[in-house]
C-alpha cells in the first residue's frame, strides 16, 4: 500500500471544494482512495464560528454533554468526542465545526471524481482526529466514507488454531484514515489531502444510504462508563500528563 500526502495552499472559508480538489489532486487510478480532511469540507460549508461563542456552538452541536475540567465531553451523531469536534487549530482565531452531512458530501465528491477521471472504482474518506479513552494523544478516524466496504468481518471464521471468531470486525475505514493522517499531519503541514493506493478493499457502487460507523450509545460496550458520569479523577489526568 502506498500513501501520498498532498501539500496545498490554504483553503478559505466558502471556497469551491470541487475546484480545489481538481486543482490539487494528481491523476487518479482505479482503486485509489482519496482522503480529505474534514476541516476543508467544513470550511467549504462555512461551518465557522467565533471563539466568543464557543460554548454555545458546542452545546448546539451536541446531544449530550459531560463537563470536564479542560473540555466538554460531548455526544454527537458520530459518537463521543471532545467539544463536539469543534477545533481552534488552523482556524485563524476562529472555531471550525465538523461538516454537515459528511456521508452525503463523500458520495457527491466520489461521483464527481469518478466522472472527471473516468474511473469505476474509487474510495473517499473524510478524515478527522479524536482522542481515545485512557490513551495519550489523538488518532485519525473516518468521519465518513464512500465507494468501498468499510468493515471486514471475521465472524464465523477460524483463527490459526481453528477457533471461530464470534464478534471481530476489522474497521478498514478508520485504519486507512489513521494512516492518511499520519502523513497529512495536524499542525502546519498544509497537507489536507492524501491518495491511498493499492489498499486491500472491496470497492462497491453506492445504491443506498451508507452504514454509519458510529454505534448507538445503548449498545456500545463502553456505554455504561459514560452513563456513570463520575467526577473527573485527577490522578488519571496527572498520569497522562494532562
Amino acid at each position: 500500500m502506498e500513501i501520498l500526502a498532498i501539500k496545498t495552499k490554504l483553503f478559505p472559508a466558502g471556497a469551491d471544494l470541487l475546484a480545489f480538489l481538481l486543482k490539487n489532486l494528481p491523476v487518479l487510478n482505479n482503486g485509489d482512495v482519496v482522503a480529505i480532511t474534514s476541516k476543508i469540507i467544513a470550511l467549504s460549508q462555512n461551518r465557522v464560528g467565533l471563539l466568543v461563542d464557543k460554548t454555545m456552538l458546542i452545546r448546539q452541536e451536541s446531544k449530550e454533554i459531560i463537563e470536564m475540567p479542560w473540555a466538554l465531553l460531548t455526544l454527537t451523531d458520530d459518537g463521543w468526542c471532545l467539544n463536539a469536534g469543534a477545533d481552534e487549530s488552523n482556524a485563524a482565531g476562529k472555531l471550525i465545526l465538523l461538516p454537515k452531512d459528511p456521508y452525503r458530501v463523500a458520495n457527491i465528491i466520489r461521483a464527481k471524481l469518478l466522472k472527471h477521471f473516468r474511473l469505476n472504482k474509487l474510495g473517499i474518506i473524510i478524515t478527522d482526529t479524536k482522542s481515545v479513552p485512557l490513551r495519550v494523544g489523538t488518532i485519525g478516524r473516518a468521519l465518513a466514507y464512500a465507494g468501498f466496504k468499510p468493515l471486514r468481518s471475521y465472524i464465523g471464521k477460524a483463527d490459526l488454531f481453528g477457533r471461530k471468531t464470534r464478534f471481530t470486525e476489522s474497521n478498514l475505514a478508520d485504519a486507512l484514515a489513521a494512516s492518511a493522517v499520519l502523513l497529512t499531519g495536524e499542525g502546519d503541514e498544509s497537507k489536507p489531502l492524501a491518495i491511498i493506493r493499492q489498499a486491500p478493499l472491496d470497492f462497491v457502487e453506492i445504491r443506498r444510504k451508507l452504514r454509519t460507523l458510529a454505534l448507538n450509545p445503548e449498545t456500545d460496550v463502553y456505554g455504561p462508563i459514560f452513563r456513570i458520569k463520575k467526577p473527573f479523577r485527577r490522578d488519571i489526568g496527572t498520569a497522562q500528563g494532562l
